[in-house]
């Protein structure tokens, strides 16, 4: 997607800010950075930050999103930003997010690494079954 910013140069240094921040908001159980920035990749002119939150399941999630945006914004002095809310993310998505994540928050352990030991699981199935759908389509 083309951007209408760069990232802050010290974007690194306000990550650091992500923690404190998820662990005084009681809506967020455990947070990801995935993507390139934790694959080590350096930070270029159209690269984004991408999130994944796992809320509690009260409230509208759609509005705790928005609002959640507009805070990390604020936060972090850009809107580069992508924010998954994990709970209803796709499969796909989530399991791609599993791969590269990078553990900013966690208030609930065991419950994340239930989240995680599932998802990977069932799409570790899926994958499969994409795959075959996909040398089907494609071979």
């Amino acid at each position: 997607m083309i951007r209408n910013h760069n990232l802050p140069k010290d974007i690194l240094r306000r990550i650091e800010k992500l923690g404190p921040f998820f662990a005084q908001d009681e809506r967020v159980i455990f947070a990801y950075l995935f993507g390139g920035i934790t694959k080590g990749h350096p930070v270029k002119p159209l690269s984004d930050l991408d999130l994944g939150v796992y809320l509690q399941t009260e409230g509208e999630i759609a509005e705790v999103k928005l609002d959640l945006l507009g805070s990390l914004v604020d936060l972090l002095g850009t809107d580069e930003l992508d924010l998954v809310v994990l709970n209803n993310a796709p499969l796909s998505l989530v399991g791609r997010i599993l791969a590269t994540r990078r553990v900013v928050a966690d208030k609930q352990p065991f419950l994340r690494h239930l989240f995680e030991s599932r998802i990977m699981r069932e799409f570790f199935d899926f994958k499969r079954k994409e795959q075959d759908i996909l040398y089907r389509r494609f071979a």
